[in-house]
């Protein structure tokens, strides 16, 4: 009996230390989802940046999947942009579809280059090595 009371009270600790933790992370993915939801709701309905901002928010904390790719199809269906581009990429990435990742990031990097020949497209190279990497793996 004595030993089952040391069982539950020992479980009983656990519990009230970990609850802390689970809640803040809870608190983290809801303050992400809330603030790219403010984004997305409160920009006019033809902003293709802040969706593809909205997207990249979620994206880059891995929430909100769903929602983030719906921000970017209608970003890039408003205007197809080097930003539209890059933020789907991420989102290939994140759900490990690494030839569609590629695919994007090429096309980013092509928009980007017609505008400014000169300009670095290191990161976004980065990535396209990164998702080559992951496809083989």
């Amino acid at each position: 009996m004595k030993n089952l009371m040391k069982v539950g009270a020992t479980y009983a600790l656990c519990l009230m230390l970990l609850v802390p933790f689970t809640t803040s992370a809870t608190d983290k993915i809801d303050k992400t989802t809330e603030k790219a939801r403010e984004l997305a709701s409160s920009c006019s309905p033809d902003d293709w940046q802040a969706f593809a901002k909205a997207a990249g928010m979620c994206i880059n904390k891995e929430v909100n999947l769903t929602e983030a790719k719906g921000w970017f199809e209608k970003s890039l269906s408003i205007n197809e942009s080097a930003l539209g581009h890059e933020v789907a990429g991420d989102y290939y990435m994140v759900s490990k579809l690494y030839s569609e990742a590629v695919s994007h990031y090429v096309k980013s990097m092509k928009m980007i280059k017609e505008k400014d020949n000169t300009a670095d497209l290191g990161e976004l190279q980065a990535k396209v090595e990164e998702a080559v990497i992951q496809s083989k793996s």
